[in-house]
């Protein structure tokens, strides 16, 4: 799985577009140049091609490779500023398809993924989330429609996609790891019902098969600070969203701390009956029934 073609004016495309010619500079055909690093030939064109990002390593053993360390400080900087990819919200819902087409986009690179593991300290999971949930949230001030100009008719569509995207939580041999906070639990998205509604979806889901759904409880410490959400899919590439976007990480190192974090919340969450049982505990103390 890789991350969307880049924009060609993106720093993600500039670094590939640098290395290639970087390369191209030696006359060495792709074939050769990865001979020279001991590489599979695969690995050369993917870089290239930004479908594949390169680590730190990667990109010092490819200017040693072709005799241009002279360029180690302007392919440097290209790296550490491709790290990190943004994507505004507003803009992507201008482009045609406009907040649908974002919304397919993520079930895009869900599908891709054989993995995608999800930590949300305080807000539900789109992928667990009820509808009625979803158009209470989305109808909200940080939702598309203030932060991205999206219209009611693009809203119930992204509500669509949302729902299309769930099915993937019943795909047999597809891992979908989810850690979220307890105060998701408490959190009110809409009127009483919706809450208790999508707190019924929960548990029906702490029993499934296909999911690893664990809760990270007031009554222990949390193990990382919780400072915001994130999607892991694969090793490829983590997702973290904002108000007004996403930012996408593709660096082979910083997705490996990604990783850790979502290891040590996986380790001290609750799961299966200690989950369910605190989802219940939850809804009880809502309706006021203990």
């Amino acid at each position: 799985m890789s991350p969307s073609p880049p924009d060609p004016a993106s720093d993600r495309a500039r670094l590939a577009m640098k290395l290639r010619a970087i390369r191209a500079a030696t006359g060495l055909s792709g074939n050769q140049f990865a001979k020279t690093l001991g590489w599979p030939q695969s690995r050369v064109s993917k870089i290239e091609t930004a479908a594949q990002f390169p680590t730190g390593e990667d990109v010092s053993r490819w200017l040693a490779a072709a005799d241009a360390v002279t360029e180690e400080d302007a392919v440097t900087e290209l790296l550490k500023r491709a790290r990190i990819e943004s994507v505004s919200f507003r803009q992507e819902f201008q482009k045609p398809g406009g907040a649908t087409a974002q919304q397919r986009s993520v079930l895009d690179l869900e599908r891709q993924a054989s993995r995608v593991a999800t930590f949300q300290p305080a807000l539900l999971p789109g992928l667990l989330q009820t509808p009625g949930f979803m158009r209470e949230l989305l109808a909200l001030p940080s939702g598309p429609a203030s932060t991205g100009g999206a219209s009611d008719t693009d809203v119930e569509h992204m509500v669509a996609v949302r729902i299309e995207r769930q099915a993937q939580l019943y795909e047999p041999g597809k891992a979908m790891p989810f850690v979220i906070g307890e105060a998701a639990l408490w959190i009110r998205i809409g009127d009483l019902e919706t809450q208790l509604g999508q707190l019924d979806r929960l548990r029906s889901l702490v029993g499934l098969r296909t999911v690893d759904l664990r809760i990270m409880p007031f009554s222990a410490p949390m193990p990382i600070a919780p400072l915001h959400g994130f999607r892991i899919h694969d090793a490829d590439l983590v997702v973290v969203e904002t108000f007004a976007g996403e930012h996408l990480f593709m660096d082979p190192d910083e997705i490996a701390v990604y990783e850790h974090m979502f290891g040590r919340l996986q380790a001290e969450a609750l799961a299966g009956d200690e989950a369910a049982q605190l989802i219940q505990s939850v809804s009880r103390r809502l309706t006021g029934e203990c």
